[in-house]
């Protein structure tokens, strides 16, 4: 009797390779047309003369970042909120108020997210974000005032958070602690967790480093866990820019380390996630384009820093920019040209950066 094995016949085993491909296929468009069903509409023509940035729209932001379990579609619709307010993103701010109610984020709390935020962004940001909460509120058919939202109620004689802060300026040390943390973080309308959670995210988008420090430390006692820091951080470079969320990784790393928290073995172990996303995306992907030089990315780059003052971003990219064939003349020239349209402010900062990084580089100071 021939030896008899347990191999299946070619044949089949190809048939049932041909049935789990198209299985596979299946499930795989399955899961994507949900993710696509799940995303917002983009406002119409919105990407038509960008559409690599819809691209990243689509595959990156909404098909990654908001399908992440770190966070609720809740909390990432609340700290999306708050953000484009900060940011006066009027647009971006009305499509994500109809996508925050549709996510479970009450009308209640809203209205009361607009009158948090404005203490650390101004009120030019919280009178603007009311108007269009007037407007997504009144197209939807919800009362002009929220049905839990509650009127002013100063506290008496309260307890002072910060008694000894800004001698200089008294007014500021009592609206701080008579106003901001002894009244607005106490109005029930948003637990203090969402407080924090919504705080950390506008001090991210801000470049806020000290805030950012201080409120990462109070989300923690507020019961924000250090995984849901890192993915604040994370949803939010999505609407600030990468530098926003570097800086607020080293910050946030600093405060883990501080209360002995373990670290991830990222290169930006406060949202290590990062890691990931500017290797691929950021480097891997749109620095490679075609369309624009490495040059010319520089310049665009070092422009960008410089205006928005994130002086470590900036310091890393006229390196960058050396590297890419950006002469020293050139980048002095940028400087003065991007001061006319960002201040004087962000170009004595950006010609000091500059001068150190020549000088650290050996190279001679331009004419």
């Amino acid at each position: 009797m021939p030896y008899r094995t347990n191999s299946t016949p070619r044949h089949i085993i190809s048939k049932r390779s041909k049935s789990l491909h198209w299985l596979s296929f299946f499930c795989l468009t399955l899961v994507s047309s949900l993710i696509w069903a799940q995303q917002p509409p983009p406002p119409p023509g919105a990407y038509d003369a960008a559409p690599y940035l819809g691209q990243v729209r689509n595959t990156y932001l909404y098909g990654d970042i908001w399908e992440r379990p770190q966070l609720s579609a809740r909390d990432r619709s609340m700290i999306t909120i708050a953000v484009n307010q900060a940011l006066y993103a009027t647009n971006e701010l009305r499509l994500h108020m109809g996508r925050g109610l549709d996510n479970g984020v009450t009308q209640t709390e809203i209205s009361e997210i607009i009158a948090h935020v404005l203490w650390y962004s101004g009120f030019p940001t919280g009178v603007n974000a009311a108007r269009v909460a007037a407007e997504v509120f009144a197209e939807r058919g919800l009362p002009a005032t929220p049905p839990g939202a509650s009127s002013r109620q100063p506290p008496v004689d309260p307890e002072l958070e910060f008694p000894g802060a800004f001698p200089q300026t008294p007014y500021l040390r009592d609206l701080l602690n008579q106003v901001v943390y002894a009244e607005t973080w106490m109005r029930p309308e948003l637990s203090p967790r969402d407080r924090s959670m919504i705080t950390v995210a506008v001090g991210t988008a801000l470049y806020a480093s000290s805030e950012v420090r201080y409120h990462v430390g109070r989300a923690m006692d507020n019961g924000v866990t250090q995984e849901e820091i890192s993915e604040i951080i994370t949803h939010v470079t999505f609407y600030s820019g990468f530098p926003t969320g570097v800086n607020a990784a080293r910050v946030a790393a600093e405060v883990f380390t501080a209360r002995g928290l373990d670290l991830p073995d990222a290169r930006f172990p406060g949202a290590p996630y990062l890691d990931e996303l500017i290797d691929g995306l950021v480097y891997g992907e749109t620095w490679t384009r075609p369309a624009l030089s490495p040059r010319d990315r520089s310049l665009v780059t070092i422009a960008m820093t410089q205006a928005a003052y994130q002086s470590d971003q900036l310091r890393v990219h006229i390196g960058r920019g050396l590297d890419n064939g950006v002469t020293p003349a050139e980048l002095s020239e940028l400087m003065a040209q991007i001061t006319l349209y960002s201040g004087f402010p962000t170009g004595v900062n950006g010609s000091r950066i500059l001068a150190e990084v020549l000088q650290e580089r050996g190279i001679a100071l331009p004419d």
